[in-house]
């Protein structure tokens, strides 16, 4: 029974040994892919951290001259933003100066046009002037003429006019007989129209008698004769006065012309003195606008030459900003990096405790890689928070010494690691023999491989860390067990295989013993 028992505890422990030494080679891997996972991750973290501090010590060797291009960068913006300033307001100058331009331009245009205007007003009264001293010298003949020609008739109509008198009288008396006869003629020939007998036998006789009287002669002359001479006498004696009458009218408009020719006169040349002011003002004022439009072309001319310079200005500033743009990129990435170098999280063990430090708490607690001034304020440069590069580096130097500590922490993890593992492959081959001897049986070597192999198995859990393998649980190469485990495993079924094969041996030897006593 006790053999039998030996065999197949030898067997559990063979069972056990062969899965340990299955588990351990297998654990060798996690091992070799830990170590790489952090010789990838520390490389990976040393080239950024040499990324990073060069290029803070290539920030450091241009900070000088960002520094000096910052402030000629903001002093030729002040100039920039002045000249802007003294453009706009050249530019206002000028709008008002083309506006008064223009303004003045057309007033002037339309003095010259009233000027005109005057010119040909005056040109037309001198004209008219001349006309008029031509219609009075025509007026003046035309008087000379009409006094001649009364002149020439005067005794003429004297004579008339006398004559006229004596026969005035006779005259009156058949002018009223011959209105009469005239009246009673017309009356008869309108009874006869009429077909009136009675009415014409009234006036039958009247009408006789009185064309006999009309028709009387009278020392030679009839009566119609002597009032046809009578009115023609009249005629030329009221020609004559009507001549008269004409000749002094034509001497008051004699006058009356001289007197406006003299009028005229006087106003053209007031009108004349007035466009000779008005032609001196608009000469000035000509030569006003011409200085004007001078000085508003040489304006237009330092406007365009202050663009011109203003747009050089701002080819400069915009290259300069560029420059600028350059050194606060990298600034930025700098930045950037140094962030996430602070963001680094602290290693843990499984018990809490910590295993490697961040970078954070490895610096002051009130540090900040930007520049503070006196009063601890972020310092600026062109809008900008400005790197403290000294700082920086320690930055750099804090994530090396967090680098190199992690470095340690995963030698120390990854050795002891592998320590525990071959301890537990020793062990499992000793366990391996004296199950091998267990099954045989040969009951003494699997006493002593048993023994050895618990040995091993209890080495194998003393050296197992009881906090785990955190770093190659972050590798994602954790063991599949814990060596621990696979050690307690081993000493156990080492233990119990080493027991019944201590047992078996005790047997025979106590059987003998009995057997010579009887």
């Amino acid at each position: 029974m006790k053999k039998a028992l030996l065999r197949v505890f030898s067997a559990i422990l063979g069972l056990v040994c062969l899965a340990v030494l299955v588990l351990g080679v297998m654990d060798f891997g996690g091992v070799k892919t830990a170590k790489a996972y952090w010789e990838k991750t520390g490389q990976e973290a040393e080239e950024n951290f040499e990324l990073l501090e060069n290029g803070i010590h290539m920030l450091k060797q241009n900070e000088t001259a960002y520094t000096e291009g910052v402030a000629a960068y903001l002093e030729g913006k002040e100039d920039y933003e002045a000249g802007e300033e003294k453009l706009a307001a050249g530019a206002q100058q000028l709008s008002e100066g083309q506006a008064n331009y223009d303004a003045n331009a057309q007033k002037l245009a339309a003095a010259h046009q009233a000027y005109e205007e005057n010119v040909q007003k005056l040109d037309a009264a001198k004209a008219q002037l001349e006309q008029g001293k031509q219609d009075l010298e025509a007026g003046k003949a035309r008087v000379a003429a009409g006094e001649a020609e009364l002149a020439a008739h005067q005794q003429e109509y004297e004579e008339g006019k006398a004559k006229l008198a004596e026969v005035a009288p006779i005259y009156a008396a058949f002018k009223a007989a011959q209105e009469e006869y005239l009246s009673l003629k017309q009356q008869y020939d309108d009874a006869v129209a009429r077909g009136d007998f009675i009415t014409q036998a009234a006036l039958k006789d009247k009408v006789t008698w009185a064309e006999l009287a009309m028709n009387m002669s009278l020392g030679g002359y009839s009566a119609d004769g002597i009032i046809s001479e009578y009115e023609a006498g009249q005629a030329k004696v009221a020609q004559y006065e009507a001549g008269l009458a004409e000749v002094e009218a034509g001497k008051q408009q004699i006058a009356a012309g001289e007197q406006k020719i003299a009028e005229s006169e006087q106003q053209i040349a007031e009108a004349e003195q007035k466009l000779a002011e008005a032609k001196k003002l608009l000469d000035e004022n000509d030569q006003k606008l011409a200085d004007g439009k001078s000085t508003l072309d040489a304006g237009y001319a330092d406007y365009a030459a202050g663009q011109a310079a203003l747009a050089e200005g701002a080819e400069k500033l915009a290259n300069g900003l560029t420059q600028l743009s350059d050194y606060e990129d990298g600034q930025k990435q700098v930045a950037d990096g140094l962030a996430r170098v602070l963001a680094t999280d602290t290693y843990y063990a499984a018990d809490g405790s910590p295993l490697v430090t961040r970078i954070s708490e490895r610096l002051p607690e009130d540090f900040t890689y930007w520049m503070l001034d006196e009063e601890n304020h972020y310092v600026f440069l062109n809008d900008n928070r400005f790197l403290d590069l000294d700082k920086a580096l320690e930055v750099v130097g804090a994530g090396r010494d967090f680098l190199a500590d992690t470095s340690v922490v995963v030698t120390n993890e990854l050795t002891g690691r592998a320590i525990a593992v071959i301890a537990a492959l020793v062990a499992s081959v000793l366990g391996l023999v004296a199950a091998v001897l267990g099954l045989i049986p040969r009951r003494g070597g699997a006493l002593v491989f048993s023994v050895l192999a618990l040995l091993g198995g209890a080495a194998t859990a003393v050296l197992s860390r009881s906090g785990g393998f955190p770093m190659s649980t972050i590798a994602g190469a954790g063991p599949t067990v814990s060596a621990a485990v696979l050690g307690i495993a081993i000493a156990v079924a080492s233990l119990l295989t080493g027991l019944f094969a201590l047992l078996f041996k005790a047997a025979p030897k106590a059987a003998a013993d009995t057997a010579a006593a009887e």
